[in-house]
């Protein structure tokens, strides 16, 4: 992205987060100091297109009235008037209110007069973090909303399907990094173990197996499934995630899906647009193709969900519930709104209730992470009046909480409303010795009694030392892993942990797994964490074991990781290095019940990448998934991406079962 330079109050533009992070608002936002003036129209470009700013003008306001500290505060009485009119300015996308493009212009000007202000006190109110406090913090601050539209799909096997001409590439969205100038500012070249961090491997392979393994979704364009010739464009990166039922898998990337048979690899379905499961339903759901999607079988129910945020204004949660375990069939639609761009969402599915969490960026709310519930039990019956409970969590002004993972069951342990969530490991540089706990009690009957407990980084649990997988990247921070023949270098996102935080329950023992991307003495790699919980629905975790990945000189990252239902610990990843012919691949470790604690035994290929992925602003991911397949409680399918060919934006994407031997 560049700028032509322009003045802000007689003097050049301040660096502005949100140019950085690459986001696709209609009007690109200018970010000026405090008092500064935008005096003439600014050109940015994203993707190589132009986008204007029109001129605008910010009044001068003292830095003591944007202090964040009470409700005189003049953004939060900005916000409070503008949270009366969100919800009908949500249900305007579907019933041709004019009046809602009036509104999304005073949206936009506000945020240009505010976003500067914003980020500066995110800047300075996250260095003030904690790791040690007697008593949780809680928040009771619990917002209920209806859905904006709900109806009954027809038939997803009915969908239109078009192909229009080819139009170039693109890169979706980048994530955002919360604690982007805070870790920037502090950044150095930090390759180098921290205390505790290695840990021991065994030395024979894992003996799990590769069973059914079969190619996916793709942009390459002989790919057997060429989401590109549906789309007419060619985008990047996949954000690849598949889940399984009882007779099919069904696989979502950047920006298509497909159905496949699950005991043969057969494509019954696809690939097909991302909004098809909201074709005809009207407004945003159905026009909005924007990414980070998500599809998860819910194993209590035996049922789909599709989720996908739209990330412009009236920003909204898109969610499909299908009505049978035919991922074909016809979905019971709702849109719920979301109350600012609503980054990285990520979900964890339950018997009766699903949850979801996004980091949240707006100029008026600033930052923070909002962790919704939805009543699974009235959306599996196709309840108009079903309802969505959310906690907008900014850490009690610190702004700690963030990139949160809901749990997401494996194993059917029966209902709760209480929701174990991990997350905010960026906090510290190079590293921490913590990953943070929350605690979600929903209660739709009192939606005012529900609790988000562990704010502001309350619930440390300690792990070994780690070093954030951070580098002097060409793009970001994060962009450290390097690929033969080519001079970049790819994203690790080590600012988080990566999708899913998959949970157990074996006889009342309470199994929480979840990795993350880590620097080491010679490259990078994948951490992987065994937390534990004694008793059902107890929530206070603890942590069993961790592992790692070789130290080696190889990059390994983009992971994922599950436990079936021997205590078998699978997790998949990408691996690479500058040397000859290591191109990107996808590689499997992992540990058989009964193994040491805190080994990892070593890994197995499950698809050899034949290129490196060059020119696409160095996004690789943004995540993969390792889902565990409930009919058996023992199959894993892992999938991920990896390159047939040395080029930009001709990802193609992998599908694999694994099994141990012990399992039955």
């Amino acid at each position: 992205m560049s700028a032509r330079p322009g003045l802000c109050g007689g003097h050049q533009a301040h660096w502005c987060p949100y140019r950085d992070q690459q986001l696709r608002f209609g009007v690109v936002l200018r970010c000026c100091a405090l008092g500064d003036r935008v005096t003439e129209d600014v050109t940015f470009l994203i993707d190589r297109r132009p986008v204007i700013l029109l001129e605008s003008t910010c009044s001068r306001l003292s830095e003591e009235q944007f202090l964040p500290v009470e409700d005189a505060h003049p953004l939060r009485r900005i916000a409070r008037i503008l949270e009366k009119h969100i919800v009908l300015l949500n249900r305007s996308y579907f019933h041709g209110d004019q009046n809602m493009k009036h509104m999304i212009k005073v949206f936009r000007f506000l945020a240009i007069c505010t976003i500067s202000v914003a980020f500066a006190t995110l800047s300075i109110a996250s260095a003030q973090v904690y790791t040690s406090i007697d008593k949780p913090q809680v928040l009771s601050n619990a917002v209920a909303n209806g859905p904006i539209h709900f109806d009954v799909s027809s038939p997803l096997s009915a969908a239109l399907l078009t192909a229009p001409a080819q139009q170039g590439d693109r890169v979706t969205h980048a994530p955002i990094q919360p604690k982007l100038f805070q870790l920037r500012g502090a950044l150095q070249s930090n390759v180098g173990a921290a205390g505790g961090a290695l840990q021991p491997l065994i030395g024979s392979p894992i003996s799990a197996t590769v069973g059914l393994s079969f190619e996916g979704v793709g942009m390459a364009d002989l790919a057997l499934h060429n989401c590109s010739a549906l789309l007419g464009f060619h985008v990047a990166p996949p954000d690849t995630n598949a889940a399984v039922g009882d007779t099919q898998v069904v696989q979502w990337v950047n920006l298509c899906y497909a159905v496949f048979d699950k005991s043969t690899g057969a494509t019954i379905l696809g690939p097909i647009a991302g909004n098809a499961f909201w074709q005809g339903f009207g407004g945003p759901c159905e026009t909005s193709n924007d990414g980070d999607p998500i599809i998860q079988w819910d194993k209590s129910n035996h049922r789909w969900l599709a989720a996908q945020n739209v990330f412009s204004p009236p920003y909204m949660t898109c969610i499909a519930v299908s009505q049978t375990a035919d991922a074909t069939g016809s979905y019971y639609r709702y849109a719920f709104p979301q109350p600012g761009f609503p980054d990285y969402p990520k979900w964890g599915l339950t018997r009766s209730v699903y949850y979801q969490t996004q980091n949240i960026f707006d100029p008026i709310l600033v930052f923070g992470v909002n962790v919704c519930a939805y009543d699974g039990k009235s959306m599996l019956k196709g309840s108009s009046k079903a309802m969505q409970v959310c906690i907008f969590d900014n850490s009690n002004g610190t702004f700690f909480d963030d990139s949160m993972l809901p749990a997401d069951d494996d194993s059917d342990s029966g209902p709760t409303n209480r929701e174990v969530l991990l997350g905010s490991i960026d906090n510290f540089f190079p590293g921490d010795t913590h990953v943070y706990e929350y605690v979600f009690d929903v209660n739709f009957g009192n939606p005012a009694k529900s609790t988000l407990a562990g704010v502001n980084g309350s619930m440390p649990i300690s792990v070994p030392a780690f070093n954030l997988a951070f580098c002097s990247g060409q793009f970001r921070i994060t962009d450290c892993v390097k690929q033969p023949g080519t001079i970049y270098q790819l994203d690790t996102l080590g600012d988080r942990l990566m999708y899913r935080l998959a949970h157990f329950d074996e006889r009342g023992t309470q199994h929480f797994l979840v990795t993350h991307s880590v620097n080491n003495t010679t490259a990078v790699a994948a951490r992987w964490y065994e937390f534990r919980a004694q008793g059902l629905g107890t929530t206070s975790l603890s942590l069993y074991q961790s592992g790692q990945t070789p130290d080696d000189g190889e990059y390994r990252w983009m992971g994922s990781v599950a436990m079936d239902k021997m205590g078998d610990i699978a997790i998949g990843y990408s691996r690479s290095s500058a040397a000859s012919g290591d191109y990107p691949s996808i590689y499997y470790a992992g540990q058989t019940a009964g193994d040491p604690l805190g080994t990892t035994e070593a890994e197995a290929l499950i698809k050899q990448g034949s290129g490196s992925q060059t020119d696409t602003v160095d996004r690789w991911g943004d995540y993969s998934s390792m889902a565990l397949d409930g009919a058996d409680s023992c199959t894993f399918w892992h999938t991920n991406e990896y390159y047939p060919v040395t080029a930009g934006f001709r990802w193609d994407t992998w599908l694999a079962s694994l099994k141990f031997p012990n399992c039955r």
